[in-house]
């Protein structure tokens, strides 16, 4: 099975509530690609709905050194902030990702 699809089944799996499946598939991505973006991104929100915090920061950062400029990672990052309580870094994020929404608005508009 290509990457691709298998990113694919991943989300669909994690859309299904199968987070153990959907990890194991984006870990199975990660292992013959690991500047894989999408798959970083994924793994980060699927830690999160397992309730692993952590890794679910090291993923979603790893996403980040990928694309650094991707909104849905950087809000993804500051969910995961909050959630590990740390409000400093949250609104660091937070902030960031206003920015980058702003950012976003005025290319579309233009």
């Amino acid at each position: 099975m290509d990457m691709e699809c298998m990113l694919n089944d991943a989300v669909f799996a994690f859309t299904l509530g199968e987070d153990q499946k959907a990890k194991e598939l984006l870990c199975e991505i990660l292992e013959q690609d690991s500047k894989n973006f999408e798959a970083w991104r994924a793994l980060s929100e699927v830690h999160l709905a397992l309730n692993q915090a952590d890794e679910a920061e090291q993923a979603c950062l790893r996403a980040l050194e990928l694309q650094p400029k991707d909104l849905t990672s950087v809000v993804s990052l500051a969910r995961i902030l909050v959630r590990k309580g740390d409000k400093d870094g949250a609104e660091e994020a937070s902030a960031k990702a206003r920015i980058l929404g702003w950012k976003e608005e005025l290319a579309e508009d233009s």
